[in-house]
């Protein structure tokens, strides 16, 4: 399918937006620190959704580093607990030919390739980038953590359904695992921090929308529950207020269905012009309900902005400040954001509704500090 993923309402913009949050942090080549690799071990699955586009899931190995010439070689072989290996394989890589299964940043690469579902998750990864410069390897120890959780909609209802994890951008058609009957979930993923992780309906884009959870720090087990509703809380991001009050600055954009109908208002910023799309209720802070670690927050004031592109076109977006009092201390943020409100749309009452979560590493001083 295109690389355009559906899980994003981003695809009915008319203009262009970064292309995700959060990308995988390239650091220099100094004692390997460039080299890194991930195996998700995902069981094959698919899912038909009801707008008329399939995905299907399967396992992934993606390999990170940094090019050492213009023409390379990176080997990889993968091994299990007993010393068993499961993988062994190497991809010739020239800068000046397009790959499929190669990305660039930079002088930075990822490749990403599909493997076989494994019975059991590796335990180690050897990495060797090899040109005509010379060889260097990296031998990456595998640590995996559980996500596990539970998918309901805005009732209390639950219901089977995927969810999708997206590690450095915001879209992945192939990593992802359905949830039972009841909406139960558990997945393995690699120790590292995850752009987005999204749960959404079979009818997705037709009477609901996804769920996301934002920069999704997997250092440890947790549990992470998503409730879908009509709407989605995107480009969601949270940090603490630096050299003001107790307070925390929660930013996203609020988007509902009625945005594929791609209607825009004019607006005036700057003594400039730009064309607002029409896609989300006005907000006030009766609407939200935001809970730091399960402690629901005071909401301080809830502020409309625009996310703006080009050319000359923006979308509604919220800048909402709450209380930190109590939380400031040393450790993972999990911060959830829902709205919830009734509107009138072509004179039928229209309910919005949806959830977004993030998290984020506070330091001993409570500033932020991205893990």
């Amino acid at each position: 399918m295109n690389k355009i993923s559906i899980f994003v309402l981003g695809l009915f913009l008319v203009f262009t937006l970064l292309p995700a949050q959060i990308d995988y942090p390239f650091l220099d080549a100094e004692n390997d620190r460039d080299i890194q690799a991930y195996w998700y071990n995902i069981p094959a699955g698919s899912i038909a959704l009801d707008i008329g586009q399939k995905l299907d899931f399967h396992s992934s190995l993606h390999i990170y580093g940094k090019a050492p010439a213009d023409e390379f070689q990176v080997g990889v072989k993968v091994f299990l607990k007993n010393g068993d290996q499961v993988l062994e394989k190497r991809f010739d890589i020239n800068l000046a030919v397009e790959s499929n299964f190669v990305e660039f940043r930079n002088d930075f690469f990822k490749i990403t390739h599909p493997v076989e579902y494994l019975k059991e998750n590796p335990d180690r990864i050897v990495v060797t980038l090899s040109s005509a410069k010379g060889s260097r390897s990296k031998d990456i120890e595998c640590r995996y953590h559980k996500l596990s959780g539970k998918i309901t909609d805005f009732n209390g209802e639950p219901f089977k359904a995927p969810v999708a994890i997206c590690p450095d951008g915001f879209a992945s058609d192939s990593l992802g695992k359905w949830s039972d009957e009841q909406g139960h979930y558990e997945i393995y993923l690699p120790e590292r921090t995850y752009n987005a992780i999204i749960a959404f309906p079979k009818s997705y884009a037709v009477t609901e929308l996804e769920v996301w959870a934002w920069h999704i720090i997997m250092d440890a087990d947790q549990s992470i529950d998503f409730k879908v509703g009509t709407g989605e809380v995107y480009n969601l991001n949270v940090w603490p207020n630096n050299g003001g009050g107790s307070s925390y600055f929660i930013s996203f954009r609020p988007m509902v269905l009625w945005a594929m109908e791609q209607k825009t208002l004019p607006v005036t910023l700057n003594q400039a012009g730009f064309s607002i799309m029409d896609a989300s209720p006005e907000l006030e802070p009766p609407d939200l309900k935001i809970t730091v670690n399960g402690k629901e927050v005071e909401i301080i004031s809830c502020q409309k902005y625009y996310e703006t592109g080009s050319p000359g076109r923006g979308m509604p977006a919220y800048l909402v400040q709450v209380s930190s009092k109590g939380l400031q201390h040393p450790e993972k943020k999990t911060v959830i954001v829902e709205y919830k409100k009734e509107v009138e749309r072509d004179q039928n009452k229209v309910m919005c509704t949806s959830m977004g979560i993030f998290q984020f590493y506070l330091n001993y001083n409570g500033l932020s500090k991205h893990f």
